[in-house]
């Protein structure tokens, strides 16, 4: 019985100290080995929002509700935002400045385009119609982006389905 205790207690032993050499040499430190960077971005990926497109608008940035929308690329595409969103993002859960022109009931007086419909359903709730924005489509970012002219880093190809099946 002493035998099996102490063969017991030596391959405990020695399994601890095994795992706690494999955890010294795989601790969180970052590597200083270098990588070589392939991709479009040019960054490492813990660089944050380096080497993005800079918007640069000729005179000023576009005023809201005195833009010319692009037209979208799909029928169910979400519009661009046709004009600057500084000052306006980030968006929280206690500030959504879009809401103060996009609400229906502002939008007209105000010359922009409304919210549809869609934005008062709430998709978490088995499509129940809400009197406020859906918390599915509060943080329009997700869904929206500025348009602006840039110099495309990829080129797209995308076709509309429309332009394939010869649809007008």
């Amino acid at each position: 019985m002493k035998k099996i205790v102490l063969i017991s207690a030596a391959t405990a032993l020695i399994l601890l100290t095994g795992c706690n050499q494999m955890n010294s040499s795989t601790n969180n430190t970052v590597s200083n080995k270098s990588v070589k960077i392939t991709g479009i971005r040019k960054a490492s990926l813990n660089a944050d929002s380096q080497n993005l497109p800079v918007v640069k608008y000729n005179n000023q940035p576009p005023i809201p509700g005195k833009v010319k929308l692009y037209k979208t690329s799909y029928v169910t595409a979400p519009p661009m935002i046709p004009h600057s969103i500084k000052g306006m993002v980030p968006i929280t859960i206690h500030n959504n400045m879009c809401l103060n022109c996009h609400l229906p009931q502002n939008a007209k007086a105000l010359g922009v385009t409304p919210m549809p419909p869609d934005h008062f359903v709430d998709n978490f709730e088995n499509g129940k119609h809400v009197r406020r924005v859906a918390g599915s489509r509060y943080f329009c970012t997700t869904c929206h982006a500025p348009q602006a002219k840039l110099n495309p880093v990829v080129e797209n190809r995308f076709e509309s389905m429309k332009a394939n099946v010869g649809l007008k």
